[in-house]
């Protein structure tokens, strides 16, 4: 899942998920909302890499509308993307998805070629969007989510409201739910589900890590530190937005601190269901031990 809150669309104009097994997603930093495309890397602004024309995306194949349901496909090798919402949004939607997979399959190769064709469904309203989350409904709180069957639904909100970078960060970071398989399970921890997706989306985008995190680094500076990964109940209520970042930044710690190895094997063994893998691959280290170091990290990085 993916959500976009409304003090983030403030942010942009002036210039700047439920469970686990039902929804899984996220929240952008500002910069990656409408306005601010384009920038150049770092200083609370982004660089747009790796783009894909549309008009290449319209190259693939696609069929014409079902006269049922008005519904046109375009697909190409490992996506296929479908709604009612014309050829040239799903072309765009085609295009970027096409860079998010790319992304991740930086990150997660053999998963990705695993995985088979992504499906994303592009919803042309919020009712189109509740009735493909079978009745959840579409809100600055819920613009994008994998399905418990392992589909990409995304919103309008996605489309109008974020830069193309932005749509890339929310496809990369459902894109990476599904070839983990993270939302066909119930009880996962949801700082990894949610971290693992954060980081493999951002990792690729130019940002720091205090661009991405932007109410995470103000906090830093303001020495106000978390003591390590949050709970699951930070993804719910009014903090969710800083719930995402300090899973992503959490991440990027363990990177950091263990090699992308080691981060891999315990995300893959996590994301299986696996309750003792953080010191299997960790060596022996608790979050508790590791709280020191964390902030040191945090300090370092953010602050």
């Amino acid at each position: 899942m993916r959500t976009i809150g409304r003090g983030q669309r403030t942010r942009a104009t002036e210039g700047g998920a439920r469970r686990a097994g039902a929804a899984a997603g996220v929240v952008l930093a500002a910069m990656l909302l409408g306005g601010c495309d384009g920038s150049g890397p770092g200083g609370g602004v982004h660089t747009s890499t790796g783009s894909v024309s549309s008009r290449s995306a319209t190259s693939s194949r696609s069929s014409a509308p079902s006269a049922a349901t008005g519904t046109v496909v375009l697909s190409t090798a490992g996506l296929q993307v479908s709604g009612s919402v014309g050829t040239t949004q799903l072309a765009q939607v085609l295009a970027e998805a096409r860079v998010a997979r790319t992304w991740v399959a930086r990150t997660w190769p053999t998963q990705v070629a695993a995985a088979g064709t992504v499906r994303v469904q592009v919803a042309a309203n919020a009712a189109q969007f509740a009735r493909l989350r079978g009745g959840v409904p579409e809100s600055d709180d819920l613009a994008a989510s994998t399905t418990a069957s392992g589909e990409v639904v995304i919103g309008q909100a996605v489309m109008q409201g974020l830069t193309a970078q932005g749509q890339r960060v929310v496809l990369a970071h459902e894109i990476t739910h599904v070839v983990l398989r993270q939302t066909t399970r119930t009880g996962l921890a949801r700082w990894v589900v949610e971290g693992s997706a954060e980081y493999t989306a951002y990792r690729w985008t130019g940002l720091s890590l205090g661009a991405a995190c932007p109410t995470l680094a103000a906090d830093v500076r303001a020495d106000r530190l978390p003591a390590g990964p949050p709970p699951d109940a930070a993804f719910s209520g009014g903090q969710q937005q800083r719930a995402y970042q300090d899973a992503h930044a959490y991440m990027s710690f363990l990177v950091d601190r263990f090699g992308e190895n080691a981060w891999k094997q315990f995300v893959l063994a996590t994301s299986s269901g696996s309750t003792d893998a953080f010191g299997a691959d960790f060596d022996g280290a608790t979050t508790t031990g590791l709280r020191a170091a964390y902030a040191a990290f945090l300090r370092h990085t953010v602050g």
